[in-house]
């Protein structure tokens, strides 16, 4: 783990180096707002941090052993705003009408319950340490992210008349803002797609995922991959933007991963 890490910090080192000089070169080149393939990562991409969010706190609240504390409460309340993080962002999306929002939030309110109640008793630590994980995989981002673009400023491509006049590199902090047209960096919709990196959890609770790691993160790094150049297509944001976006959360899935992996495995405390 502490050579992948090694090595990812250093990929990400070297690709930040690259867009510090091409970022406003590569949104010029790329940058088309009527393409589908940029619609369809911008309507879907960061729906799966809400849904792993949904899992994650029914998860906890059927793992703790106990009705009704404070902490379940509070898991219970985060649950409703999963599930309407979710409901909101496909109907708003695809704009769907009100009512297709109350629909979809019921899915969740019935699906997800219903997963929870189906955990074994069995498998109630392994499942534990990882919807403990999902769910600081799926609030870290929506809090770091928010604040970073509260503080930098970053004037979003699509939003500028004279690009070469108004483009500032991803290292100039342009001061507080609350304008969602400097809210460039870093990107939000990569580090939440990013969260989609919590599946290759998965197989320590889930039989016949064991022995597929390698596929579980193969099909995250391709929806990652596909969420960021979207954004860029679309004028959201620049290449170190979600470079940045998606680096914050797989930085903290692998710091998660350090902390609570070999536990896990071995079924300790």
């Amino acid at each position: 783990m502490k050579k992948q890490t090694k090595i990812f910090f250093g990929f990400v080192a070297c690709l930040l180096l690259i867009f510090t000089f091409t970022d406003l070169q590569i949104s010029e080149m790329l940058y088309n707002p009527k393409s589908t393939f940029g619609w369809f990562f911008e309507s879907f991409g960061e729906v799966i941090i809400a849904l792993i969010g949904c899992f994650s706190t029914v998860g906890m609240i059927r793992t703790s052993g106990k009705k009704w504390s404070v902490g379940n409460i509070l898991l219970g309340t985060l649950f409703l705003f999963d599930t309407f993080m979710a409901s909101f962002l496909i109907r708003h999306y695809l704009k769907l009408p009100t009512f297709a929002m109350g629909l979809l939030g019921i899915c969740c309110v019935i699906i997800f319950p219903l997963i929870g109640f189906n955990i074994q008793p069995a498998d109630f630590e392994v499942v534990r340490r990882i919807a403990k994980a999902g769910v600081v995989i799926s609030l870290a981002p929506i809090l770091i992210v928010t604040l970073v673009k509260m503080l930098w400023g970053r004037q979003r491509f699509r939003s500028m008349l004279d690009p070469a006049a108004e483009f500032t590199p991803w290292y100039v902090i342009n001061g507080f803002t609350t304008n969602d047209d400097f809210m460039s960096f870093p990107s939000g919709h990569s580090a939440n797609s990013a969260t989609i990196i919590w599946i290759t959890w998965l197989p320590l609770w889930l039989e016949r995922l064991k022995g597929r790691e390698t596929l579980l993160s193969l099909i995250s790094g391709i929806w990652i991959i596909c969420v960021m150049l979207s954004r860029v297509i679309m004028g959201a944001h620049f290449a170190s933007d979600v470079l940045m976006g998606a680096a914050i959360v797989l930085f903290l899935n692998m710091y998660l991963k350090k902390k609570w992996y070999p536990s896990i495995e071995l079924g300790t405390h």
